[in-house]
């Protein structure tokens, strides 16, 4: 349990009504900090500042005596970060402060929902005239998406090495579920300047599945 300094205007004040100790035990998603893979925790109390008011799960695995507070209702939030800091479990409720009481509030927090997938990907391997990258000199590709029927057009999907770790080949992702096609055109550089050395006269065809990876072979010919 760790003890934190509240700086309160209201609460620091000299005189006045009487101050209740206030200490919260917290869960994530019915684990404790180390089991839900929590690294960091922020607290926070509307219209209050905490000093400090985030630490690590090793400090503070299992709450916090958040201080003194006069008598009513506070809107605490208590949010679990990975060891990234990103937030990967959140929660906001009201507690009620009674006088003369011990206040201890038991908050299980939950993940935060994450937005379902939308989207796939395609996995292109290419070739051009069948030659490797390396063979037919091609050192940068383009890679198109739903070009015309001869390789024209369509969304330009960037540029990428034509080969990255021995593969001949990218990857395309954020693309809508359906059936899509894909052209590519090969260049070698000399000079600064991209010469192109072959584009793809047939578009290659694939599925795309939400959450899914669609392999893709693509050919690249010789101009026209």
């Amino acid at each position: 349990m760790r003890h934190i300094l509240i700086l309160s205007l209201v609460a620091a004040a000299a005189c006045g009504p009487s101050q209740s100790e206030v200490e919260v035990d917290w869960m994530f998603a019915g684990a404790s900090c180390d089991q839900a893979g929590v690294a960091f925790i922020r607290v926070d109390i509307a219209n209050e500042t905490l000093s400090p008011n985030q630490f690590s799960c090793a400090e503070a695995s299992l709450g916090a005596d958040l201080g003194t507070y006069l008598s009513g209702d506070y809107q605490i939030t208590v949010t679990g970060m990975a060891p990234d800091g990103s937030i990967t479990h959140q929660a906001t409720q009201t507690i009620q402060v009674r006088g003369g009481h011990r206040n201890l509030f038991t908050i299980d927090v939950p993940l935060i929902a994450t937005a379902p997938e939308t989207t796939g990907s395609a996995t292109l391997t290419w070739t051009f005239d069948g030659k490797s990258c390396a063979a037919a000199t091609v050192d940068t590709v383009r890679i198109l998406v739903d070009p015309d029927a001869n390789g024209n057009g369509g969304i330009n999907a960037g540029d990428v090495a034509c080969s990255t770790m021995g593969t001949d080949g990218a990857s395309v992702e954020g693309i809508d579920p359906g059936t899509h096609t894909f052209a590519i055109i090969g260049f070698r550089t000399v000079g600064g300047v991209k010469n192109t050395l072959y584009r793809t006269h047939h578009p290659a065809q694939g599925f795309i599945a939400v959450g899914a990876t669609t392999p893709v072979t693509v050919s690249a010919e010789s101009p026209p």
